[in-house]
């Protein structure tokens, strides 16, 4: 039985041997044909693997023989089958240094494409990936090595960490002592030389007015024919204010009488056949919307049984009956745009009735500006604001420094940024920049820009939303810093601080064109910040204009509108819109280019009006005429007293940057290069 089994097994293996013999011998005869036959395969083969095929053939014939006749040994051996494989794989990579004299294995080397994928042509590379063969071998065959490896890593890491931690303590010493040389140098050649470093000042001390009282304005002076004249303004650093011939002169509008008493007869006899009859008893023609005064009349009265009237007292129309019939005079005066005014003006018994002007005209600046409610601002020292005309043609001449803040509302095309451009061309045309400086804020890149250049701002047109929160800091910053100084001096405002100082602070003035991207990148953060510069910036003379055209609930917060009492809206898409920015409906009614709402603490009840118009090339010439900004006197709100802290920081630091001042500080770029240059000018900071 054992002789039958020992010769069935001995046949089986040689059996097994022959099969296997055979299926290599035929698959080396297919291999050689095809080789010889087909060139394009000979030219794949070498450039795909090289000389690295003969590698990869005997491991694979290794693994074929272990397979067929030890199958066992071959997963009991998996570690040094393993490792096997990587000492070939190495082996394969180390042939792409080996070059040959053309073709593809002088591109590739020896080993092919396969070989250079394993190395990409680098040595070093292939170096490293010996080391860790090696290391992956050893804990393959020998894992109680990894012990090893872990301790030795362990302490070469510590050693070099001590070592790191050594050097940047000498070094920082190495500074400190440099620095300390440094300034003892320069501050002695300084001695010697009696001057100070040609650097630009980063905190440019204003000029100190003269004793002597200053010359009057000559904008303040009443002149009997108010002819235009340019005005000038005799100021410490010598600025003069662009003259009234920079802007178009008034255009004039003619009021068609007939047409004015048409409309009369028209709204008497709407009423009338409603039963509701009234007498016009004033009418005002403003630009874009003529207002009608209209006096309730007497109820007819009715007979009695025995057909006496006498006896009877009449009675007279409710004003609520004329507000019912407002839809009822659109149709008639064949306009949408009406507005009834039901609560009477101070001193006037009469109902409003606004319509719009069939011939209208255009309000242009200089009109608003030699009128005389703009020029009583102006003398009194205020930041006078050309708004526009009202509905009866009386200029709309606000002071930002009395409202004190102001949000604009409309949509597009209402009128909005031709509203902010009146308000800075008013601002230009009657400050100089040693008494106003300005931020503005431009989103959308397009509406404040053409101002970059303008003496009276702080910093460029600010268009990206991550450099408003630096911004709004500084305000803050400076705000403080002007409480400090009113409280030293016992004041309680800009005006007595000016009044007894011999350094008189300037206004500044936030403008910001588009409120929405403020709020929908800055979130909570810039909310924070505009309440609290509206609700001290006053009395600091820090005053803002905030503007947006999507006046929704999460744009204009209820913080946010309580503490910003004057508004100026115009048109809207909706009611809802409206009563956002004005808690009460009527801005959706309006027509639109310039026609406005006005609302501040001087009229409690909406105040309607046409703004002005400001040309493209009026703004252009107030650009050139207001000169170019003098350094010498033009103090940044964001320094304070960041320079000396700096000063403090590069006596511990000497190899200070100014990324550093910037997270530091909170202060842009710009500034921290300059205060780099100022601190390197002083010797304090060293390096390039």
């Amino acid at each position: 039985m054992s002789t039958a089994t020992a010769s069935l097994t001995g046949g089986f293996n040689w059996f097994k041997t022959g099969i296997t013999a055979g299926l290599l011998l035929v698959g080396a005869m297919v291999f050689a044909l095809t080789y010889l036959a087909i060139p394009d395969f000979q030219e794949w083969l070498m450039a795909t693997l090289g000389a690295g095929w003969a590698v990869a053939a005997g491991l694979g014939l290794a693994v074929l023989l272990a397979v067929v006749y030890r199958p066992a040994g071959l997963v009991r051996g998996w570690k040094w089958w393993s490792a096997l494989a990587i000492v070939a794989a190495v082996a394969v990579a180390g042939l792409t240094f080996w070059q040959g004299e053309s073709g593809a294995s002088y591109a590739y080397g020896m080993a092919g494409r396969w070989g250079y994928a394993l190395t990409g042509g680098q040595f070093g590379w292939w170096l490293v990936e010996f080391l860790a063969a090696l290391m992956v071998i050893s804990l393959l065959l020998v894992p109680k090595a990894g012990r090893g490896y872990v301790a030795a890593g362990r302490m070469v890491g510590v050693a070099a960490w001590a070592a790191l931690v050594f050097a940047a303590i000498g070094v920082r010493y190495v500074g400190i002592w440099l620095a300390l040389a440094a300034v003892t140098v320069g501050r002695g050649a300084r001695r010697l030389a009696g001057l100070r470093p040609g650097k630009r000042p980063v905190m440019a001390k204003p000029v100190t007015r003269p004793a002597a009282a200053p010359e009057p304005k000559q904008l303040d002076q009443p002149e009997p024919a108010r002819a235009p004249q340019p005005v000038n303004l005799s100021r410490a650093g010598g600025w003069q204010l662009p003259p009234l011939e920079t802007l178009a002169p008034p255009e004039p509008h003619e009021i068609d009488g007939k047409a004015i008493a048409n409309m009369t007869e028209e709204i008497k006899e709407a009423l009338a056949e409603h039963g509701v009859y009234v007498d016009v008893e004033d009418v005002k023609a403003g630009p874009r919307v003529i207002k009608f005064g209209l006096v309730p009349g007497y109820m007819p009265q009715r007979a009695s049984k025995d057909g006496d009237t006498s006896k009877q007292r009449p009675s007279r129309v409710r004003v609520g009956d004329i507000a019912k019939r407002q839809k009822d005079l659109a149709l008639a005066l064949k306009s949408p745009y009406i507005r009834i005014i039901e609560t009477p003006e101070p001193g006037e018994g009469l109902v409003g009735l606004e319509v719009p002007n069939p011939t209208p005209g255009k309000v242009l600046m200089r009109s608003i500006i030699e009128g005389p409610a703009f020029n009583k601002i102006v003398e009194k020292g205020g930041l006078a604001f050309a708004l526009g005309d009202d509905a009866g043609g009386q200029s709309l001449a606000l002071d930002l420094a009395a409202m004190p803040h102001l949000l604009i509302a409309g949509a597009t095309g209402s009128g909005k940024s031709v509203c902010i451009n009146s308000l800075v061309a008013s601002l230009l045309m009657t400050r100089p920049p040693d008494e106003l400086r300005m931020i503005m804020v431009d989103p959308k890149r397009v509406e404040l820009t053409p101002f970059n250049g303008i003496p009276h701002l702080v910093m460029p047109v600010i268009v990206e939303p991550d450099e408003v929160q630096p911004a709004l800091r500084g305000l803050i910053n400076e705000m403080t810093r002007r409480y400090k100084l009113m409280e030293e001096m016992g004041v309680r405002n800009i005006a007595g601080y000016n009044a007894k100082s011999g350094e008189p602070m300037c206004f500044l003035v936030l403008i910001v064109d588009e409120l929405a991207d403020l709020m929908m990148t800055g979130g909570l953060e810039v909310e924070q910040q505009l309440v609290r510069l509206a609700q001290l910036g006053r009395a600091a003379g820090i005053h803002m204009v905030l503007a947006t055209q999507r006046p929704s609930v999460k744009v204009v917060t209820g913080l946010l509108k309580a503490n910003v009492p004057a508004r100026v809206a115009f048109a809207v898409a909706s009611q809802v819109d409206s009563r956002v920015s004005w808690t009460e409906g009527g801005a959706e009614a309006l027509m639109g280019k310039g026609d406005l709402l006005l609302l501040n603490n001087d009229f409690p009840k909406a105040r309607r009006g046409q703004g002005t118009l400001v040309y493209d090339d009026e703004m252009d010439r107030l650009d050139e005429g207001t000169g170019e900004p003098d350094p010498e006197n033009i103090e940044d709100i964001y320094q304070g007293n960041v320079l000396d802290q700096a000063r403090d920081l590069a006596l511990r630091n000497p190899r200070l940057t100014s990324a550093m001042l910037e997270r530091r500080f909170k202060v842009r770029k710009s500034i921290a290069d300059e205060l780099i240059e100022e601190l390197r000018g002083e010797g304090l900071v060293i390096g390039g």
